[in-house]
């Protein structure tokens, strides 16, 4: 944790980084900048100044070298570990969960604020605030709801892990929501906020036929998730064996259903991947293993380099 008694240098008239906090808006503002940022999305939150900062914003100060301390916490009072930044360009960028989610959701809920405000100009911004968002857009705030949760839990293991969070995959448009770097290896982690869910996996076949497994969430085959991860353990595979060093270290694929309800007894398996809860999870990742803590900041330093987090 960072010293509170230390004030950082700078621009007086700069917000510092040290008393940003970052929160979910529950009405509509703008950055200093000129970023509009409607309500439900993440931003700094000054308290002295009652300013607000967005995210790309609020990243700059964190790498403008303003603040004389080797750490810079930027915490949400429901999410205390939610995004951790250095002015050290050595230390390991963890990105920000929940963040590609989150531009969706802004973006989406953007143009249909301008749809409704083009129809209708006098009434189109009341329209937008009394009218829900469609499914297909407060799905996109659901799931960055779900892995700033998953984040916060897998920040309550301390050092015993390194999660990575939102990562860019080489080639591809799509991220992967996290990466963690445990004892016992390397975990590549999808989040689904699914409130309430009933999850189990149903098996068919056998003896004269092949087993077929399928992943069911509230009756619906949802089987393609778990498919859907083998391209996120390639590209980390891919990423290790760039270094022969890393070259054997094990993954392991995850989906973590939060919110969702799982069977009393039992583990939950479709192929490789592993199901679970939000507990669930963060006992996998911790399991115990032979990679020290020297060794776990090597590969995540890795990791970072050759996944970058993704901007929104």
């Amino acid at each position: 944790m960072m010293p509170s008694d230390q004030a950082p240098a700078g621009n007086a008239n700069e917000p510092s980084p040290i008393t940003l906090k970052i929160m979910t808006l529950r009405r509509p503002d703008r950055c200093s900048c000129g970023t509009e940022l409607n309500a439900g999305a993440r931003a700094g939150w000054h308290p002295d100044t009652g300013t607000v900062r967005c995210v790309p914003c609020v990243v700059a100060l964190t790498q403008t070298g303003a603040s004389p301390l080797p750490v810079v916490a930027l915490t949400d009072p429901q999410s205390p570990t939610e995004l951790h930044r250095s002015a050290d360009p050595s230390t390991i960028d963890r990105g920000i969960a929940g963040g590609s989610a989150q531009a969706e959701f802004d973006r989406r809920e953007a143009q249909r604020e301008a749809r409704l405000r083009a129809a209708h100009p006098y009434v189109g911004r009341i329209l937008a605030a009394v009218t829900a968002e469609p499914q297909t857009t407060r799905a996109w705030r659901s799931g960055a709801v779900g892995e700033r949760r998953l984040a916060d839990r897998l920040a309550d293991l301390g050092d015993s892990v390194v999660a990575l969070h939102d990562r860019r995959a080489p080639g591809t448009r799509a991220n992967i929501d996290h990466v963690v770097v445990g004892s016992a290896g390397v975990y590549v982690v999808d989040a689904k906020h699914y409130k309430n869910a009933t999850v189990r996996v149903r098996r068919s076949g056998g003896f004269f036929t092949p087993v077929k497994e399928q992943l069911m969430v509230d009756g619906r085959d949802k089987t393609a998730l778990a498919g859907a991860m083998q391209w996120q353990v390639t590209a980390v595979r891919s990423a290790l064996d760039c270094r022969a060093e890393f070259a054997d270290v094990p993954i392991v694929a995850a989906l973590c259903f939060i919110d969702a309800d799982f069977p009393l007894f039992g583990t939950l398996r479709v192929g490789n991947v592993r199901v679970y809860g939000l507990g669930g999870t963060a006992k996998l990742v911790a399991t115990r293993g032979s990679l020290g803590s020297s060794a776990r900041d090597r590969i995540a330093r890795h990791l970072a380099e050759h996944l970058p987090s993704k901007r929104p």
